[in-house]
């Protein structure tokens, strides 16, 4: 019977439900902490221009909470329109909580919140567009891509891979591609607007060259949280591409197309976290979104043996992980020796 554990959990309808409320109750419990990373300067476009209290303390964790929150519905509501799941199951939803809970060091306010709720959003047009080449979808999806890069100028750095998504999904058009482009200069145009009047142009200038400038001795910027982190997201996300590649003829052709899209993001977000190392923890978001679907859909729709093992094995390292986030000074002070002498 604890063989089966996997299929009750994916098609409980209370297992979202139950996930929310032990993420919630752990995120408003915990003492409010300052939280590790500066999101500052012109990596961050107009990020300085958010007022500094909805920033800090309880504002913060609070509109951090709730644009998790937001992207949680935005995942449901994603699943249900383009029936990623073969199942009536609320997983990939729960998926992306688990993995917001146990890995991201810090759910305060953040562009990276923002990020992850225009990113999925895009999904939403660039999916219907399937085999519809319909201006309005293109436009749809880009300016949503630009809107988030007036907060993380390297968003853009996605608009030559939605480009070829919209071509791998048969909507790419030269109608589409003028309203793609369109989308991607109407924010700019407002934001070039407002800064002339106002006399910001060094400050629009330096946006700009933000979204071309590469640092490429940016490794220093990633610690030892964030490679841990990177290790187990990356683990999940292709235990879950690989899954589907194998069982990939028991869907539908449109749902292998999704699929397939989602992890062609996935890998080229992967490309863009080791070209950026240091805005590792806001691309790693946008891995989230990608990581929730794949490996949400192998724990749903997977059930052998070595699938409820292996599922075991992950839970005890989020754990792990979750514990290192949570509770990071006793893994400081942690002596393996002392541990062996106290078990013996």
């Amino acid at each position: 019977m604890i063989f089966k554990y996997q299929k009750y959990i994916a098609d409980a309808q209370a297992t979202l439900p139950v996930v929310s409320a032990v993420a919630l109750a752990v995120w408003v419990l915990l003492p409010v902490k300052e939280c590790p990373m500066s999101f500052s300067g012109v990596e961050y476009g107009l990020w300085d221009c958010v007022p500094r209290f909805l920033k800090e303390g309880y504002w913060a964790k609070g509109l951090g909470i709730g644009c998790v929150a937001l992207a949680v519905y935005l995942m449901a509501e994603l699943n249900n329109a383009n029936v990623l799941l073969r199942v009536n199951s609320r997983m990939l939803s729960s998926m992306l909580v688990l993995l917001t809970l146990f890995v991201c060091p810090c759910l305060d306010f953040q562009p990276g919140s923002v990020v992850l709720v225009l990113a999925l959003l895009s999904c939403f047009p660039l999916m219907a567009s399937y085999q519809h080449p319909a201006p309005i979808y293109a436009f749809e999806t880009f300016l949503l891509i630009s809107l988030a890069s007036l907060v993380f100028p390297k968003m853009l750095w996605l608009t030559p891979l939605y480009w070829f998504l919209q071509g791998y999904l048969r909507a790419f058009s030269i109608r589409c591609f003028a309203a793609s482009v369109l989308a991607l200069l109407l924010p700019y145009w407002i934001y070039a607007g407002v800064a002339f009047v106002q006399d910001w142009w060094s400050g629009f200038m330096a946006h700009v060259w933000a979204i071309v400038d590469v640092k490429w001795d940016a490794f220093a910027f990633l610690d030892v949280q964030s490679i841990w982190v990177f290790g187990f997201v990356f683990l999940l996300f292709v235990t879950g591409a690989i899954d589907f590649f194998v069982n990939r003829l028991k869907d539908k052709t449109r749902t292998r197309i999704l699929y397939n899209s989602l992890i062609i993001h996935g890998i080229y977000i992967l490309f863009l976290i080791l070209l950026f190392p240091h805005l590792f923890w806001t691309f790693f978001l946008l891995l989230l979104i990608d990581t929730a679907i794949v490996f949400g859909h192998y724990f749903t729709l997977t059930h052998t043996k070595f699938s409820h093992i292996f599922c075991l094995l992950l839970l005890m390292m989020a754990l792990a992980l979750a514990a290192y986030r949570y509770a990071p000074d006793f893994f400081h002070e942690f002596n393996l020796k002392d541990l062996i002498q106290w078990i013996l």
